[in-house]
């Protein structure tokens, strides 16, 4: 069974229906795209650094780690390059495509921020 970020309290695997049931990112991409800290929202670029190493840390690996950081900056780079063909074919509107890859961005950046805490 792959992995999953949606436990319930014995541990167990439920399923995701809503935002809700899931542990989520602290979403402020829309600010991350143009390389702007997010001072409204009350989110730092280290809380979402450690959302991305909670993920890694459930997986038995870290970002402190410098090839497993590198690998994940590549795929988030893989995933920004995504939503820019999506963008090019229609699939997304500009501004769709200007919030995930700000999302992108902030994955990319994650892995500086989990090495150095404030």
């Amino acid at each position: 069974m792959g992995p999953s970020l949606a436990r319930d309290d014995s541990g167990g695997e439920r399923p995701i229906r809503s935002v809700s049931d899931a542990e989520v990112i602290p979403l402020r991409p829309h600010l991350a795209s143009r390389g702007v800290a997010d001072q409204q929202s009350g989110v730092t670029d280290h809380q979402v650094a450690a959302w991305w190493e909670k993920i890694f840390q459930d997986m038995g690996r870290t970002l402190t780690e410098a090839q497993t950081a590198e690998a994940h900056r590549i795929t988030s780079a893989g995933f920004g390059l995504l939503i820019d063909g999506a963008r090019a074919a229609g699939v997304l509107t500009d501004s769709q495509a200007s919030y995930l890859s700000g999302m992108a961005v902030e994955a990319v950046r994650a892995p500086d921020f989990v090495a150095r805490r404030p």
